[in-house]
């Protein structure tokens, strides 16, 4: 299959497809090693492979983020899992990451106590796929689950799913309006249970759009959640900052390839000018899928190249936060009332008084406060308010999105 095949089918499925098969690699002795038990559209799909972890302080003493790369052949961008120490020391994680052993010794550095709590925030893939591995390392954690969790091609009980039952569904701040018509939200049980947690990191819960899943009417969610104590407004794929620079964990030699000006050139230099050029297109194939200015050698069959322009798409995408093109054009498009109650609770005049967001993907901490938040989802009121070139989103997003619409 073609990148640009390879790169198709994971933009379609990605959103979509929950795993629920078991991988058996056994794992490399390096404390970076691990084995994803479930297939996935990315690296390395199932089995044995190796992710370096970095650990940043967000609120020293608080606060921390752990990173990690998620990749699809040569691109490759930070994901992200945080962890609150709660006032009296327990751990709380969101969102694990890879299970290496270098990932947790550094989560168990934290505290003098094991974490306490688990959380998964969404239905998708990247952010829910090791919390089974999490739990097995620390059995005695708790488990808390946004509502609608959901498999793909076959309905698993979420105790298969995570090893064990949740101790709780998340629940929202908009009562009925974000429960209705949600028969999927009772699965795993614990529905009805408040996490211990919550006086001092309140939740919120999205619902953001609807699919129809393997022959299933599936709601997608998202928790996202507001450490009081250190001003922290913690999300998953709602809001995300694309840096100019390059983030730490990239590999110099993808960055490389990406950058080539076409795929019949010889490898460039190793310059920071052509790492930073691979990363800003690396940055707009996974935002876009198929962004304006990569296109087909007219002269050269089976060559791609990058034409003028790409630069200044960038430049409109970076450095600012946003509600990325997927999320804002796939899921928020289909109900942007439902989307702008949940903007108003969150940042409403007697909401979350938040100084920093961070996001799973993408950059992090983001300094931003409410205001700054409900400007980036100023497109509810006024779809033409900060539209993304209509280039990159008609080669890639839009027959996406044109599909999913006429399914629905």
């Amino acid at each position: 299959m073609s990148r640009r095949g390879a790169l198709s089918a994971a933009a379609a499925l990605a959103l979509l497809a929950p795993a629920s098969a078991r991988g058996s690699d056994a794992p490399a002795s390096s404390a970076r090693a691990y084995v994803q038990r479930y297939p996935t559209l990315f690296a390395p799909f199932i089995g044995a492979d190796e992710r370096e972890t970095r650990l940043v302080a967000i609120v020293p003493g608080e606060v921390w983020a752990l990173e990690q790369n998620l990749a699809i052949g040569p691109l490759e961008t930070p994901l992200r899992c945080v962890v609150v120490k709660l006032a009296n020391g327990d751990l709380w994680v969101h969102a694990p990451l890879a299970p290496t052993r270098e990932f947790f010794e550094l989560v168990e550095s934290l505290s003098d106590r094991p974490p306490a709590h688990v959380v998964v925030p969404t239905y998708a893939l990247e952010h829910k796929i090791f919390a089974r591995d999490a739990l097995e390392r620390w059995p005695r954690a708790q488990l808390w689950v946004a509502p609608g969790q959901f498999s793909f091609p076959i309905e698993v009980p979420l105790r298969l799913v995570f090893g064990r039952e949740p101790d709780g569904i998340l629940r929202g701040l908009g009562g009925a309006d974000e429960d209705e018509d949600d028969e999927d939200d009772d699965a795993g049980g614990g529905r009805t249970r408040d996490p211990p947690w919550l006086d001092e990191i309140r939740c919120d819960v999205l619902r953001a759009g609807r699919f129809a899943v393997g022959g299933r009417d599936v709601a997608i969610r998202e928790a996202v959640f507001f450490h009081a104590s250190s001003k922290t407004l913690i999300v998953t794929d709602a809001l995300a900052r694309i840096p100019s620079a390059i983030p730490p964990l990239q590999t110099p030699e993808k960055l490389l390839l990406v950058g080539k000006r076409s795929t019949a050139d010889p490898m460039p230099a190793d310059t920071p000018e052509n790492r930073s050029a691979g990363w800003r297109k690396m940055a707009l194939l996974v935002t876009y899928f198929f962004p304006e200015h990569e296109e087909l050698a007219r002269d050269r069959p089976g060559t791609v190249e990058w034409t003028p322009g790409w630069e200044e798409n960038f430049a409109f995408l970076s450095d600012r936060l946003l509600v990325p093109p997927v999320v804002r054009s796939l899921l928020y498009a289909q109900d942007p009332g439902r989307v702008r109650a949940f903007v108003d609770r969150v940042c409403g005049s007697n909401a979350w008084d938040f100084e920093r967001v961070v996001p799973a993907h993408w950059d992090a901490p983001v300094a931003a406060d409410p205001e700054a938040v409900r400007a980036a989802f100023r497109f509810l009121d006024d779809p033409g308010a900060d539209a993304f070139p209509e280039g990159d989103m008609a080669r890639g997003l839009q027959p996406i999105i044109d599909a999913v619409v006429a399914k629905k």
